[in-house]
This record gives structure tokens, sequence and C-alpha cells, in this order.
């Protein structure tokens, strides 16, 4: 079975067909937005509509060098520092 593995920008490896980054949208463009977390910006090729500024979890396919969201979800509301806690953890099991 395949699934979403969690990543940062500067994680990304070469292997990664399929990952979810968070971060805030630091652009948007027609068909692309900039997502920029605390390692780095990548340029994601989108049909989702997101605002700029706004922090986002983006579920991500790769086909060749390019990075498609698959789906985008909101995360407005978020408990940043519990956020972190709980991601340390999951990232421990991984």
């Amino acid at each position: 079975m395949e699934f979403y593995r969690p990543r940062k920008v500067k994680t990304i490896e070469d292997e990664d067909i399929r990952f979810c980054l968070l971060g805030k949208v630091k652009d948007v463009g027609n068909g692309f937005f900039i997502l920029s977390d605390e390692t780095g910006d990548i340029k994601i090729s989108s049909n989702f509509i997101v605002e700029k500024g706004s922090l986002v979890r983006v579920f991500c396919s790769r086909v060749g060098d390019e990075i498609f969201a698959d789906f985008v979800q909101k995360m407005e509301g978020l408990d940043w520092d519990l956020w972190k806690r709980v991601e340390s953890l999951y990232l421990r099991l991984l």
C-alpha cells in the first residue's frame, strides 16, 4: 500500500513519489503556488484555489521533476506547538 509520507521541503528524496508537506502559501500563480516551510520553498502545480499566506497541508505526487497537488487541506486554527510535538513523535516511528 502506498501512502503520503510526511516531508519537509529539504527532506524530499528522489524516490519520493507521494508525500505531504505542511507550510504557508508564499505566492500564487496561474496553475501553481509556492509553498514555504521552515526548510525552504517549493513550486507545486495545482488546480486548487489557495490564498497567499494561508497555512495548508498539501498531499503531493511527483511526475519527473514536477510536483502536483493531489489534495490541499486548509489548516486554519492549527495549534502549531502541539503539531510540532506530535510530528516529532511520528517521525521517530518512520
